[in-house]
């Protein structure tokens, strides 16, 4: 079996309203607005900040270049913040009157409640990231007028896409235009379900799964963000899959790996540091370490992603980030999977050696 890929369409069920994840999604803030995707997300944010262009927006060093797209095509003021050991940021605290982009890294909670409070308290405007930690709850307790959570649904939930803000804005504009182009990835959702179920696993189909899935990227890319509302289709995936069986089994699978894996100094983080069970994260020596065992991975149909490729849009004083992009290493653990995948992927991980 392959392990690895964008997220299949999945089996749905009749689960009950309370079990589902569309219950759970809407019910961890009192106010939210969906749309097409993540980045739409961030821009409707900025689109309803009236000050925005009068903002310094201080953005994390260690990013997706899809945050960035917004900011860019606003031509706003955009600094980037550095970090330390285990992404912690490192905020000047004399920020005023400015935009601060947080990111809960891989499940982690790496701002405190309290970080996230006095930068609120410095009328700052904050947007937390909570693509990677949407599964915990905790991170919904704080609320303030400046304040918003923004997710990328697709990265946890097997839907074509969707995006999500939880604020308290009383004013706050979403969008009533309807979403565009995500058919295509429908049907790429669609076609690598056929494919991984089928006995016969045809060429030509995963090259055109493959294939729909990059022009639909392509297409984000190369289109301005619009906010857009999520598909009808996304809202029916989530309304018929379960939040419970989602998060227990991502959670086995983490817990799986941390208990099996030999070489615990390749683990970014402690297991104690999760606090959403989003990937498991393995950091190496070096570039030629991590893509020997890239290579190895692939080789026996596991396809790891590299979160993120910064070179091209970081500046290179951020040495820390920009190192450590080049060191880790990501093995999925999500909801498809059980102890046959990940003890192969174990399995793997325990027998190569490193370069």
């Amino acid at each position: 079996m392959e392990i690895g890929g964008f997220l299949e369409f999945p089996e749905l069920k009749d689960t009950e309203r309370k079990e589902s994840a569309y219950y759970y999604l809407t019910n961890l803030y009192e106010d939210y607005n969906f749309f097409a995707d993540g980045r739409q997300a961030i821009k409707s944010v900025l689109l309803n900040t009236e000050d925005i262009r009068n903002k310094t927006c201080y953005l994390p060093a260690y990013l997706c270049d899809s945050i960035l797209q917004s900011f860019r095509e606003l031509e706003l003021d955009v600094k980037f913040y550095p970090h330390r050991e285990l992404l912690k940021p490192v905020l000047d605290g004399n920020i005023k009157d400015s935009l601060v982009y947080l990111i809960d890294y891989f499940g982690t909670e790496s701002v405190s409640e309290k970080e996230i409070e006095e930068l609120l308290d410095g009328d700052n405007l904050v947007i937390l990231d909570v693509t990677h930690s949407i599964l915990d709850k905790n991170r919904f307790s704080l609320t303030h007028e400046n304040l918003y959570l923004i997710a990328s649904l697709r990265k946890m939930f097997p839907i074509p896409d969707g995006g999500i803000v939880y604020h308290s804005d009383q004013d706050f504009k979403s969008s009533d235009i309807p979403p565009k182009k995500y058919k295509t990835k429908l049907e790429a959702m669609i076609l690598r379900k056929q494919y991984l179920n089928g006995s016969d696993k045809l060429k030509w189909v995963k090259e055109h799964f493959l294939n729909l899935n990059q022009e639909y990227e392509s297409y984000k890319y190369d289109s301005l963000v619009e906010p857009q509302s999520m598909p009808l289709t996304s809202c029916y995936i989530l309304k018929n899959i379960s939040i419970t069986d989602i998060t227990d089994r991502r959670w086995q699978n983490l817990t799986f790996m941390y208990e099996k894996i030999l070489n615990m100094d390749l683990l970014l983080f402690n297991l104690d540091n999760i606090k959403s069970p989003f990937i498991l994260n393995l950091k190496f020596k070096n570039e030629n370490e991590r893509d020997f065992i890239r290579k190895k991975l692939i080789e026996n149909d596991v396809y790891p992603p590299v979160l993120w490729d910064i070179k091209g849009y970081v500046p290179e004083e951020f040495s820390y980030e920009r190192s450590l992009s080049k060191r880790i290493l990501m093995v999925p653990i999500d909801q498809r999977y059980g102890p046959p995948e990940m003890s192969k992927v174990i399995e793997i991980l325990n027998s190569v050696e490193m370069v």
